[in-house]
């Protein structure tokens, strides 16, 4: 290689120069040496590393492509994408040192033969996989322009080749989470730039004839698209690229191509997660998706197109999980859209069906037999429209659905009829498959969530709370059986969380008590950490985008939002588990200082983070002023930079090497700052983010507390009731039996009379003297002394009725205490509001109407004419079949 390398150095001649440098090609070419088995088989890696060792035979090999020469030209190019392909850290790193190297690969692009551009491309796509800092000087060097002129030169999406798929890849390498090239990409308006490749009215051929180039090129401008809206992206770059994709009428092409006909499944189940991604949390742009409306007759929202076509299990299900997305991010910060999907479900006063909508929808395929699919998409569709609303979830409760059951159509609630499902698919009545039983509970578990009127409801049903028992106490070792106990005591735990005490035989206390018998506190932990601690639902945890999109079918489990509700739900469970326990070891005197002692405890740990916060504060103030201090250093260095090399253009060979040197320099210690720099970015967020969770540690710590307190107070509170009952019932019964002596001393008294003995004035007197005032009187009391035996013998005697004296203590209950039915009104104050909520025993509630056959929520809707045929004429769909996309 040395010899070689003389040669280029010494030699003038074009095409020797042009030779040598395809012989070190061949040399540092794997392909070359493939024939060759004994040859090592990282022999051309040892070569590559030999030859950039020294950066002067890369300064070499850059400096020959300034010659316009086109063997030499051309030649150089294959052997730097050569070295790149086999050493590329490396040669990043070399690339940043070499003056002017990045710059002189992205001239080439200029170039018009067009072999060497497309081989700079390839080196551009290489060098900018990886390194920020290569991606930046090619975003402020003009990058950008010269790959959308290319892109155009070259036929634009639909009718461009292989140079168009390099360029949209190298344009996702200089985009996809540098945020200073997003931030300069959307200030110079390049968004407006790609709104025209999306003109798809051209030509007949582009509508029909989808080639497999077309398509690669397509599906790379979407993946352009969505990174600058990604969930993970920075929130300001998101609203801003958001606002510009409304504002230049990129939105409204998208949606087109949804409408598109003969699109490949592929490119659209991408443009769907697309579409979503550039709707999500954006106001406006949710109002523009919602209006637009699909060619079909009669036309409809394509929001309900797309989910007809989610249940429709002939559609591969890419395309079905790629509209869940979409649907969840329609919803997404939409608390509008989200009560009109509740409403489609509400009773409705007057009228028939008219047309399907978006509730009908999903209560079909929640309910789909021998389609698991649908019903968790269905199920996560309906989490996700109630999740974080209390309002909504009471709303649904009042959802009712007409039921066949043994020829008859019965109306029963929503929340009961998913319970229904789960028991009768347990008893093997019928079969609901693994994932239609999670998704079930996953639904339940978001809806009694924070929602102590969901609870109440759900615990009015005697079968519910037996079936959670069994499920969660069950000893199976399989992972779905380990996974089904998890999820079973979550809802129990919720159940127990959200308790508000108005349901007398599952009352938080009770649960607690049934728990720690049938399943154990050790146990029942065990399996709520079975489920933290499973892969699935560690990897769905980390991506808050649809984590669901690339798994199959079978392994459909968890979603993101189920996952965040466990994870701060479920140490509230075990801690309120936990508290139980120690409170059986506690005496009933010393609750008092018990609950002191704890609120200490929780309020010293609460101040303990709320100084990690502060602490956590000072070292995000500290290192923004660090990381100002190296921008403004980095671009003084810049200045300086800029100032030597317009020097150096002017100056003498010896002080243009100086320069030169000078600038190496300036650039290597302007690069250790910029990377110094993103350093101190990712420690900030990485601030940020601990910040963000010692907060929530802190409110988890303050509801803990709220309901520690709440159960206590509640405990105090049904002792004192029970000692106050017990004394108003010990003083009633000394009033009787007071009562009762003073009328046997007067019928003791005419007795003594009528037997002609004789009874004194005083003793007379004592009968008209009041019971309270008797032992006033010396005199009456010596009198009654002489007939202690002949009370106790009558006392004893059986003459009266106990049952007379039991009936008096419980009309003077009764009446004096008249509170006791006010407070016995205003606990069934929510049962005579929720009326709805029973299942009627006349007229169906809930889309049922005395003059319409009940509409069926599970009749299974494969196609838009059956949906029509079903809602007009009442009967079964025929089968007839029509494409929904």
């Amino acid at each position: 290689m040395h010899v070689l390398i003389d040669v280029i150095k010494q030699s003038t001649d074009p095409e020797l120069i042009s030779l040598s440098l395809d012989t070190l090609c061949n040399i540092m070419n794997p392909s070359e040496t493939e024939q060759s088995s004994h040859l090592p088989a990282d022999l051309c890696t040892q070569f590559t590393e030999m030859f950039i060792k020294d950066l002067a035979n890369l300064t070499l090999m850059f400096d020959l492509l300034d010659e316009f020469e086109f063997q030499i030209r051309w030649s150089s190019v294959k052997l730097i994408n050569q070295l790149i392909l086999n050493q590329s850290e490396q040669l990043q790193d070399k690339v940043l040192q070499i003056p002017r190297g990045v710059s002189r690969i992205i001239d080439l692009l200029s170039d018009s033969r067009e072999i060497i551009r497309n081989d700079a491309i390839l080196i551009l796509n290489n060098l900018t996989k990886t390194n920020a800092n290569i991606q930046k000087i090619i975003a402020f060097e003009s990058g950008f322009d010269r790959i959308m002129e290319i892109i155009e030169g070259e036929g634009s999406v639909l009718d461009g080749g292989v140079i168009v798929e390099d360029c949209f890849n190298l344009l996702l390498n200089l985009l996809q989470k540098n945020y200073s090239n997003q931030s300069f990409f959307k200030e110079a308006n390049y968004i407006k730039k790609i709104c025209k490749y999306f003109e798809l009215s051209g030509s007949d051929d582009s509508a029909t004839n989808w080639t497999q180039q077309k398509t690669t090129n397509l599906s790379l401008l979407l993946r352009l698209i969505q990174c600058l809206v990604a969930p993970n992206n920075q929130q300001q770059i998101i609203i801003d690229c958001q606002k510009a994709y409304n504002h230049f009428g990129l939105l409204h092409r998208l949606c087109v191509l949804l409408t598109w006909p003969g699109v490949p499944s592929d490119l659209l189940s991408q443009a769907i997660c697309t579409v979503g991604e550039v709707i999500r949390g954006n106001e406006a742009n949710q109002l523009l998706f919602s209006t637009v409306m699909m060619q079909s007759n009669p036309p409809r929202p394509i929001i309900t197109i797309l989910l007809l076509s989610m249940i429709n299990e002939k559609q591969p299900f890419h395309l079905r999980s790629s509209i869940l997305y979409c649907f969840e991010c329609f919803l997404y910060k939409n608390e509008e859209k989200k009560a009109q999907v509740i409403e489609t479900l509400l009773p409705k006063e007057t009228g028939g069906i008219s047309d399907i909508n978006t509730g009908q929808i999903l209560c079909t395929g929640l309910f789909a037999p021998n389609d698991f699919v649908s019903n968790w998409l269905c199920a996560v569709a309906l989490a996700h429209t109630i999740s974080n609303s209390n309002t909504l979830k009471e709303q649904l409760l009042r959802v009712q659905l007409a039921i066949n059951t043994q020829d008859k159509i019965q109306a029963v609630s929503l929340l009961q009829q998913c319970m229904n499902i789960l028991s009768e698919s347990s008893n093997n009545t019928i079969n609901y498959q693994f994932q239609s039983k999670i998704s079930i509970l996953m639904l339940i578990s978001t809806w009694l969530s924070g929602c102590p009127a969901a609870v109440n409801v759900f615990l009015s049903n005697e079968q519910n709370i037996p079936y959670l028992i069994s499920q969660a106490s069950a000893t199976d070792t399989e992972e779905k059986s380990l996974i089904m106990q998890g999820v079973s005591s979550f809802c129990l735990g919720l159940s127990m969380l959200y308790n508000s005490e108005q349901i007398d035989a599952f009352t938080a206390e009770k649960l607690k008590d049934i728990i720690m018998k049938r399943i154990g506190i050790e146990q029942f932990e065990q399996k709520l950490e079975y489920i933290s601690q499973h892969e699935a639902y560690t990897k769905t945890l980390k991506q808050p985008k649809f984590a669901f999109i690339s798994v199959k079918p079978n392994d459909l489990l968890f979603d993101y939002e189920f996952t965040r509700l466990y994870k701060s739900n479920e140490t509230l469970v075990i801690n309120l588990l936990k508290n139980k326990k120690k409170e059986e070891r506690r005496d009933s005197n010393c609750s008092t200082d018990s609950r002191v002692s704890l609120d200490q405890q929780n309020a010293l740990i609460i101040n303990q983070y709320k100084q990690l916060i502060r602490e956590q504060d000072a070292k995000i103030k500290e290192q923004q002023q660090l990381n100002q201090t190296l921008t403004k250093t980095c671009s003084q260095l810049q200045v300086n930079m800029q100032e030597l090399m317009a020097k150096s253009g002017r100056s003498s060979p010896p002080e243009k090497l100086q320069y030169e040197t000078r600038i190496n320099q300036l650039e290597v210690k302007c690069n250790l700052l910029e990377e110094k720099c993103a350093e101190q970015e990712d420690e900030l967020c990485k601030l940020q983010r601990e910040k963000g969770i010692f907060e929530e540690t802190i409110n988890n710590l303050k509801t803990m507390d709220k309901n520690t307190e709440v159960l206590e107070l509640r405990f105090e509170n049904s002792q004192l009731k029970s000692e106050l009952s017990q004394i108003n019932q010990d003083q009633e019964n000394l009033l009787t039996l007071l009562q009762e002596m003073e009328d046997k001393l007067k019928n003791y008294k005419k007795l003594l009379k009528q037997h002609g003995e004789g009874v004194s004035d005083d003793e007379d007197e004592s009968d008209e003297i009041e019971p309270n005032k008797i032992n006033q009187s010396d005199d009456s009391c010596e009198k009654n002394q002489d007939i202690p035996n002949n009370i106790h013998s009558i006392i004893d005697s059986k003459d009266t009725s106990s049952n007379e004296s039991n009936l008096l203590l419980n009309n003077n209950y009764m009446n004096e205490s008249p509170d006791t039915d006010n407070s016995a009104s205003s606990s069934d104050q929510y049962k005579i509001e929720s009326e709805p909520l029973t299942i009627p025993t006349g007229e169906n509630v809930d889309l049922v109407t005395s003059d319409v056959k009940p509409f069926n929520f599970l009749q299974y809707f494969n196609k838009p004419i059956q949906s029509e045929q079903f809602i007009h004429n009442q009967k079964k769909p025929s089968g007839d079949e029509l494409d929904l996309m």
